[in-house]
């Protein structure tokens, strides 16, 4: 999890969004041990507490990470 919270935060730095796809996401998140709804809630869970929000699109192949608006 640590090499893609690092990831995001890098990226962020110089755009307004993170793309993070299916083959990441399966590292921390693995979509056969966690039911779909259940991933979504660790996903967002991750963002917020990183300060991001997590827009989950074609669940299970990407999610863009932006920073939360204050």
């Amino acid at each position: 999890m640590k090499a893609l919270t690092k990831r995001i935060q890098e990226r962020l730095k110089n755009e307004k969004s993170c793309t993070i796809f299916e083959n990441e996401l399966e590292a921390v998140w693995p979509s056969e041990k966690i039911k779909r709804l259940e991933r979504e809630k660790k996903i967002h869970a991750f963002a917020k507490a990183h300060g991001l929000t997590a827009d989950i699109r074609d669940p299970g192949i990407r999610v863009v990470f932006r920073k939360a608006r204050k």
